[in-house]
């Protein structure tokens, strides 16, 4: 079995951007080297090496203590089943990673999402669930950062869909 083969392309030009859409996507590319670098210990059979967090840059004085989150915040942290426009919206977002991923990427996939605090174990757990009983041929078997944008329209869809 040979070396994995990825397709890099390169960012489209910063020129028209804003400050905070150039800095939003230099983080996507950082995310997207992150999750190479450890596919890539992975296949070497290396441990993979978390980086420490940094601390946080405080400015100015400070007169009173940071507050520390007591747990980590998620963009989806739970989805209602019960709700059919939530369950469509599912489907049609596992078909679309699946699309992407193929079986073969999809726990990847969805294992980054929740390492990144876009959801939950739970939501993993039922997506998961969603994608063992779809058959969907995969396109490219990668995800592109516009597909990860993609996959946050989807989250913004099903919270919306839970109001």
């Amino acid at each position: 079995m040979g070396a994995p083969k990825f397709s890099i392309t390169p960012p489209k030009p910063f020129r028209n951007d804003d400050l905070s859409t150039v800095l939003a996507k230099l983080e996507a590319l950082e995310r997207e080297v992150l999750f190479i670098k450890r596919k890539l210990a992975e296949l070497e059979g290396k441990p993979i090496r978390r980086p420490p967090m940094p601390e946080p840059k405080i400015s100015g004085p400070v007169d009173r203590p940071v507050p520390v989150a007591d747990h980590a915040v998620y963009l989806l942290d739970h989805v209602d089943l019960g709700n059919v426009r939530v369950i469509e919206t599912l489907i049609d977002w596992v078909q679309f990673l699946l699309s992407k991923v193929g079986q073969e990427g999809i726990d990847d996939v969805i294992q980054y999402y929740q390492e990144i605090n876009w959801i939950t174990e739970d939501v993993a757990n039922i997506l998961r669930s969603y994608a063992r009983g779809m058959r969907v041929e995969a396109s490219q078997g990668y995800m592109m950062p516009e597909d990860h944008a993609k996959s946050l329209d989807y989250i913004s869809r099903i919270k919306e869909a839970m109001k």
